[in-house]
């Protein structure tokens, strides 16, 4: 430890603020004699003082007491502001007692005091960098290195601190004059690897990581780094090779096991990255991440249950850590064991109660709207249990039934949704065809004088109209908004955009068709008639419409989540088809022109379609069947194209 000496003590200023030329004892300017006796006594008892505050300071700290180290120091710092040896003493006792800041502010006095004392801009480099001030931590960094360019220290910390700053093309410039220090170490060459990494020079940074390799392959961390950096660089089948033959030499080397794992994962051969991981964690079984890693390749397999019990594992080493309990909660809900994913998900609210996507998610999965399906499907399992586990579904199979069975969670969801908070509830979907239908009935008897353009019933030949269009435009509509409304379920890994967008459109389809058939059953009843004459036609024309809405909602769904007025827009769109569509006409009572232009409208020839299969006397010429499948066959392409490429974009927040 430096001390203020006797000669530091009759250190002479004429102006506090500014040190003059010259240097004593401990190497800091001597100042200008004082302007008289009072001045220099003055000195020399703050000097003395300040002298003795450091002492003590050093014994407190020495003795386990670094808070009232601190405070001596403090005040010896006030009182010798201008003494270097005081404020290096400051400097290194703030340092080891955790108060960078106060740190930071000692050295920058003594770089004033001594301005080219490379050491000083480096220690006041690392105080900046412990109370996250990078500017200022790299701009000492930097004159350090500059004033000391042989230093190999002084570069690669100033390298480190532009990496962890994102600056990499200035760290490229500081590990480049480390390597011209030491061309031949590995630990700078991975380093300036990392640093060309991150500045975009792909080929540099893997031809850097191999140099690093091949100049000390006996140490596994020179493997590790290339390894990550071809990874990195999407180069996974080099990748999984240069691991490989790393741990063909060390065979017990966990992390390089898990590199390979991660290898295999990203070539997509997800069984070869399973074996990998179950090597890394038989060497290192306490290691939680190592388990995560294998429940997710568990769960990417469709293994729910043994995905289930490593998320769980990793849960029990890693109490505190969230991530493990929401990847459990997940599979748990995706493989329909409600019951236990509701413990799993009061234990995750526990453990991070805070934190609102993870209490957003919770509340989507175990909401009350789930309650219903939990107890069915609990009810099942429990019918179904058998003490024999059998052997599990083919691959495909199990995804297809992971997916059909979210596909019913959601539909059964937006049934309870969709008109929970209304009085009539389900009522409205009954009450809009039969408001259109009384309506179009009453106004157009009176104008046709009581009878109807086709048939005997104003009521069947309204509601031959009304049905088709109905469906096309309640499923178009609904499933434009169904990724918008749905970005909280979006968050588990099991459901996607085309899970969202479909289920909407089914249950449109279930819905229309539902209230159709009681429709059709109150006119019978009334005697008004209305069975359908080929009940083959009817349906071929409602999946046919149907198809083409769903293609129309998953184009809708795609734009509207890039042009937010596109619902409003769309929703014009459907009010013109209401007077294109024949509904509450036939086509043949308009003139020719008119009538070949509608009969391009794929909504009219499916009402027609509809309509023919019930008027056995109606057969319209232009009526063309094959076009309309035609049309909805491409319009659902170029929409499930859509959702398929741009299913990343649909959700994400702008």
């Amino acid at each position: 430890m430096r001390l203020p000496g006797d000669q530091e003590q009759r250190e002479r200023r004429s102006d506090p603020g500014r040190p003059a030329s010259g240097s004593g004892a401990a190497g800091a300017p001597v100042a200008s004699e004082p302007s008289n006796t009072a001045d220099r006594d003055n000195a020399a008892e703050r000097a003395a003082a300040a002298a003795d505050f450091c002492r003590r300071a050093e014994a407190l700290y020495y003795d386990g007491e670094p808070a009232a180290a601190v405070g001596l120091a403090q005040r010896a710092f006030e009182l010798a502001p201008e003494s270097a040896a005081t404020v290096d003493f400051c400097a290194w006792l703030f340092s080891n007692s955790g108060c960078h800041g106060a740190a930071a502010a000692a050295y920058e006095k003594l770089l004033y005091l001594k301005p080219g004392w490379a050491a000083g801009h480096r220690h006041a480099s690392g105080a900046y960098a412990l109370v996250g001030d990078l500017d200022r931590a790299i701009h000492h960094a930097l004159r350090a290195s500059e004033l000391e360019p042989h230093s190999l220290e002084f570069a690669l910390h100033a390298g480190s601190l532009n990496i962890e700053a994102g600056r990499f093309h200035g760290a490229l410039g500081c590990f480049a004059r480390a390597v011209a220090i030491a061309p031949d170490d590995p630990a700078v060459l991975r380093p300036l690897s990392t640093a060309a990494l991150g500045a975009g020079d792909h080929e540099r940074a893997v031809e850097t990581a191999l140099r690093a390799l091949r100049l000390a392959p006996e140490h596994a961390v020179n493997a590790h780094h290339a390894t990550e950096v071809l990874l990195r660089c999407g180069r996974f089948d080099s990748a999984a090779e240069l691991i490989a033959a790393a741990l063909a030499r060390n065979g017990a080397d966990p992390i390089g096991f898990r590199l390979l794992s991660a290898a295999h994962m990203q070539a997509g051969r997800p069984e070869a990255a399973l074996a990998a991981i179950d090597r890394a964690v038989a060497l290192a079984p306490a290691n939680a991440e190592y388990h995560q890693h294998r429940g997710n390749l568990l769960y990417r397999l469709a293994q729910f249950d043994e995905a289930a019990a490593a998320f769980a594992q990793a849960a029990q080493l890693e109490p505190d850590n969230p991530a493990p309990k929401r990847s459990q909660l997940n599979v748990l809900f995706d493989s329909g064991r409600f019951r236990e994913a509701l413990a799993v998900g009061g234990d995750l609210i526990r453990t991070a109660p805070d934190n609102e996507e993870y209490a957003q998610a919770v509340m989507t999965v175990l909401s009350r709207r789930f309650e219903t399906l939990e107890g069915d499907y609990l009810v099942l399992g429990e019918k179904c249990a058998a003490p024999v586990r059998a052997t599990p579904c083919p691959r495909l199979s199990a995804a297809a039934t992971t997916q059909c069975r979210v596909i019913l969670a959601l539909i059964i969801r937006e049934t309870r949704t969709r008109f929970g908070d209304s009085i009539l509830g389900y009522g409205w979907a009954l009450l809009e065809p039969i408001m259109h239908i009384l309506m179009l009935s009453l106004v157009f008897a009176v104008l046709m004088h009581g009878r109807p353009p086709i048939g005997n019933q104003f009521f069947i030949f309204y509601y031959t109209g009304i049905i088709p269009y109905h469906i096309f435009v309640h499923t178009s509509s609904s499933m434009t908004y169904a990724v918008s409304a749905n970005t909280a379920l979006l968050q588990l890994p099991l459901v996607s955009t085309f899970d969202v967008i479909i289920a909407r459109g089914l249950l449109e389809l279930v819905t229309d068709i539902v209230v159709a058939a009681i429709l059709l059953a109150g006119f019978t009843a009334a005697g008004l008639g209305g069975c359908p004459r080929d009940f083959a036609g009817v349906a071929a024309a409602v999946v046919a419409v149907w198809l083409f809405a769903c293609g129309c909602g998953f184009v809708n769904a795609v734009v509207n989540a890039f042009a937010k007025s596109w619902d409003k827009i769309w929703a014009q769109l459907t009010r013109i088809l209401y007077f294109c569509s024949g509904i509450f006409y036939v086509p043949a009572m308009m003139p020719d022109w008119i009538r070949n232009r509608l009969a391009w409208n794929p909504v009219l020839q499916a009402v027609d379609w509809f309509r023919a299969s019930f008027f056995a006397d109606y057969a319209p010429p232009w009526l063309d069947r094959v076009y309309l499948v035609g049309v909805a066959g491409l319009v659902l392409v170029v929409g499930l194209t859509l959702e398929r490429g741009l299913r990343r974009c649909l959700f994400e927040p702008a």
